[in-house]
């Protein structure tokens, strides 16, 4: 069976004519972080680092540094430290710290997933992260599938190809009119529906947004999103885009602690289902491809905008039915 190609989204260049790049966030388990740093080294080359027990970093690679490390803030950054030495346990005099850091480790890597976050790789690069894929495979890596404890997911940090406020607007209309096209086609794994990282945005907000007559500065668009109360758990996560091209409002409305600047989308929907031989790195990027196809299409996009709001309105019963039956036309056309 042949491998789904990567597809070439409407806009390759990003906004300095360079080729685009895309960064992934693998989530999984099963594999210790150290046997999976050897496995990047020896697919990409590059040293291996360890900065601590749940964090390895891979430099030197061909195509930058991977970061390795276990997905949970707490103890990656040691907080943990801080709240036993407020009771009078202070981890820094015991003689068997690493003992207790993997007893800690091990503890978490139960519900809390191993990460693996790839520098950014040209779109021309994309075809060879399928040997990492393989690789985690052969080793029995756990993915979303896995478990139902496993809410595991797969993000991608594609690079935006234009910093204006209506190439953001649109991009974002474009996801959420696909959103529950690509959740049924997909097959967006129960644990991480019921989880809230990957939570629907709110109706009023897609009224705004949708409406043909939104046309914000790109402050009024940030302002805008956290108005709405959205997070960093939404399928587009904006902030680390906005982060980057406005720092200042961003920072001044940013709750969040987890939040870094990048000139990329964060996009969080996808399963990480390593385990299945049948998922396909691939399809999960080609999936994005859609949105900034339809995104480039503003001509349809604002159709599709109209027909929404309108369809969303005259339904009582079935609009989400309708609407990815009407998704999955449009999808077959481009396709």
């Amino acid at each position: 069976m042949s491998q789904p190609q990567f597809k070439t989204p409407p806009s390759p260049l990003n906004t300095t004519g360079e080729e685009r790049c895309t960064g992934f966030e693998f989530e999984f388990t099963g594999v210790e972080i150290p046997e999976a740093a050897r496995m990047v080294r020896d697919l990409y080359g590059g040293s291996v680092t360890r900065v601590s027990t749940y964090e390895y970093h891979v430099a030197g690679t061909s195509f930058g540094t991977f970061k390795l490390e276990l997905d949970a803030q707490l103890l990656r950054e040691k907080k943990y430290e801080k709240t036993l030495k407020s009771i009078g346990i202070d981890l820094t005099t015991f003689k068997n710290i690493e003992s207790i850091e993997d007893k800690l480790k091990n503890m978490a890597s139960s519900v809390v997933p191993f990460e693996i976050i790839t520098p950014p790789i040209p779109l021309s690069g994309m075809p060879k992260l399928l040997k990492l894929v393989d690789e985690l495979r052969t080793w029995k890596a756990k993915g979303t599938g896995s478990s139902v404890l496993y809410a595991f997911g797969l993000h991608l940090n594609p690079e935006i190809p234009d910093d204006s406020a209506m190439s953001l607007l649109n991009h974002l209309r474009a996801y959420v009119m696909l959103d529950p096209w690509i959740r049924k086609d997909a097959k967006i794994n129960i644990s991480r529906r019921l989880t809230p990282y990957i939570n629907e945005y709110k109706a009023d907000y897609l009224q705004l947004i949708l409406s043909t007559g939104y046309k914000p500065s790109l402050e009024e668009m940030i302002r805008d999103y956290f108005r709405f109360d959205n997070s960093r758990n939404r399928p587009l996560d904006m902030l680390p885009v906005f982060m980057h091209l406005d720092p200042k409002t961003t920072q001044s409305l940013l709750k969040e602690t987890l939040t870094s600047a990048r000139p990329a989308y964060h996009y969080r929907l996808p399963n990480c289902s390593i385990e299945d031989p049948d998922w396909s790195l691939a399809d999960e990027w080609n999936r994005w491809v859609l949105v900034e196809q339809l995104a480039a299409d503003t001509k349809t996009l604002y159709q599709y905008s109209k027909t929404y709001l309108k369809l969303k309105k005259e339904t009582l019963v079935g609009f989400e039915t309708k609407w990815v039956e009407l998704m999955n036309r449009w999808v077959r056309n481009v396709s």
